[in-house]
């Protein structure tokens, strides 16, 4: 039967609600981290800890339940991620101190690991076209970014009388499951095919597939820009307190939460009319530039104004580059294999969050941190430069 335009957008939402949870583990717990941290009688390490210990965990579990996906069904992965979801992050609610604690928040990764790797996976079998593919992924972007607003928000308000009250907002992914349930069904395969979908030939494939040097060089810039723009934001937040800032706490809320909107705005708007324009691989060239710019302007700005338009700049090109490289990702992979590069893709991008403080460490620690924003320009310029270069060589290359 074929699929109206009413089913599908009732698809788009569903996983669209259902990919916004992967950026909920770390949004709920660090508004009540400090809550935490003193009932625990944490130190600054193992509090920190707790708070990003799921990303490891993603960055494992996506590549491994995609494939695992690929062989019982995309949305029966995705369905039980998101039960497993609700069960282990509310699991915290019921530990008192820090080792239960960090069982849960590594459970609660792995769940999270399924629901990236399922959604977009599902995602791309069902836009196979460039463009309104670059266009769901591109709202998908949008989604995320606007839930690393709202989530910590409603987190903040829940837990303000008591930091187990935001836990409970990961049994938000319940009612996604029941409409996921609902909504999204696998697409029948033969009982062969699915057989042998992990034998030996299949995972040459596979592995063949990871090996090629044009993923290869998408998957080290995704990890590259996703350690880049953790080190940016959670640098950023330090760089407002500094002298001659001194940014109150409403005023950094503020310039940081700019940032994902002009990230969720350019994905929703302009992200379909840039790829069409120019292509994939230059526009992820413009988003390199523009995070180039930002980059560079943040250290030398010290009005909050300036600041804010820096980072709205910042989110706009983040905006463009990662849903881009999935984009680029889905166009150079057979469709059959397409769900499982991107499910990998996505455990790089958490991978990426994951080493961002040993990458970026030796800044971390330097005497002047707006060395960070410094080197973080120059990364994104050479990423964006390797990128075009190499496209142009290919494009060549096959005229020749």
């Amino acid at each position: 039967m074929p699929m109206t335009q009413s089913n599908q957008r009732a698809k788009l939402w569903v996983l669209l609600a259902a990919g916004s949870l992967a950026v909920m583990p770390g949004a709920v717990i660090l508004p009540v981290l400090g809550d935490i941290k003193t009932q625990f009688q944490l130190d600054e390490f193992l509090a920190g800890r707790l708070a990003s210990a799921h990303y490891s965990m993603v960055a494992l579990f996506s590549p491994i339940l995609g494939i695992l996906a690929s062989r019982v069904g995309w949305v029966r992965v995705l369905v039980g991620s998101l039960l497993l979801f609700a069960v282990f992050g509310i699991a915290g609610t019921w530990v008192n101190s820090f080792s239960p604690m960090l069982l849960t928040r590594l459970l609660l990764g792995a769940a999270t690991g399924g629901i990236a790797a399922a959604s977009l996976g599902i995602l791309a079998q069902i836009y196979q076209q460039e463009e309104e593919r670059a266009q769901a992924i591109g709202l998908a972007s949008s989604t995320i970014s606007l839930a690393n607003i709202a989530y910590p928000l409603l987190a903040g308000l829940l837990g303000a009388a008591n930091w187990q009250m935001a836990f409970y907002l990961y049994g938000l992914s319940l009612p996604i499951a029941l409409a996921a349930l609902l909504n999204l069904s696998d697409r029948p395969q033969s009982t062969e095919a699915t057989a042998s979908l992990l034998n030996s030939v299949e995972l040459a494939k596979i592995l063949s597939m990871l090996k090629n040097p044009r993923v290869l060089r998408f998957m080290l810039t995704l990890l590259l820009t996703s350690a880049t723009a953790y080190a940016t934001v959670t640098n950023l937040s330090i760089y407002l307190k500094t002298d001659p800032i001194n940014a109150d706490t409403p005023v950094i809320g503020l310039i940081l939460a700019s940032q994902a909107i002009g990230s969720a705005a350019i994905s929703a708007f302009g992200l379909k009319y840039l790829t069409r324009r120019f292509g994939v691989v230059p526009t992820i060239g413009i988003g390199f530039g523009l995070l180039t710019l930002a980059l560079i302007a943040m250290p030398n700005s010290v009005q909050p104004a300036l600041l804010l338009l820096a980072a709205i700049l910042f989110g706009v090109g983040l905006g463009i580059v990662v849903p881009s490289h999935y984009s680029a990702l889905a166009t150079i992979t057979p469709p059959n294999l397409q769900p499982i590069v991107l499910a990998v893709g996505t455990g790089v991008t958490f991978l990426g969050q994951f080493l961002s403080p040993d990458l970026f460490g030796t800044i971390f620690n330097s005497e002047q941190p707006t060395t960070t924003f410094y080197a973080g320009a120059m990364l994104s310029f050479s990423m964006g430069l390797l990128l075009v270069l190499a496209s142009r060589n290919l494009q060549r290359i096959r005229e020749s």
